[in-house]
């Protein structure tokens, strides 16, 4: 939404630091569905080469054995991210008014249109001046 995207860009100017951990968590937290898509790739490749019962084949107990203990890391991790998202979200909740009068000023710009038409603004334009304007009001 046009909010989050002010949010984002507030933060990028007054909180650089913040918008850095959220981007790195952002990944870190891609990679972690990646890796358990893998993961459940490799399990069901396991069980689909099983001859015989299950529970008597090696190899997908120790697949099995494999994507429990893994599993159980990317949890751990996941938790730790998470609570490093909430201290996150938390600094954002503080710009968030800041947001919302962001994306106010640009519906208003907007409507310039219907007076003349060369009061065309893009969100480009818009949401930086609007930010800075914000900041040094």
């Amino acid at each position: 939404s046009l909010q989050s995207q002010c949010a984002n860009r507030v933060l990028k100017s007054e909180r650089p630091d913040v918008d850095q951990k959220r981007s790195d968590l952002l990944k870190l937290q891609g990679e972690f569905a990646v890796r358990l898509r893998h993961l459940e790739k490799s399990l069901l490749a396991a069980l689909n080469e099983a001859k015989g019962s299950i529970l008597e084949d090696e190899k997908v107990i120790g697949t099995l054995e494999t994507l429990k203990s893994e599993a159980a890391e990317i949890q751990q991790k996941v938790e730790e991210s998470d609570v490093v998202m909430a201290e996150v979200e938390s600094v954002t909740n503080i710009y968030r008014p800041l947001s919302v009068q962001c994306s106010g000023i640009f519906f208003a710009m907007e409507t310039l249109n219907q007076i003349h038409y060369l009061y065309q603004y893009s969100l480009q334009v818009t949401t930086p001046q609007a930010v800075l304007f914000l900041l040094n009001f």
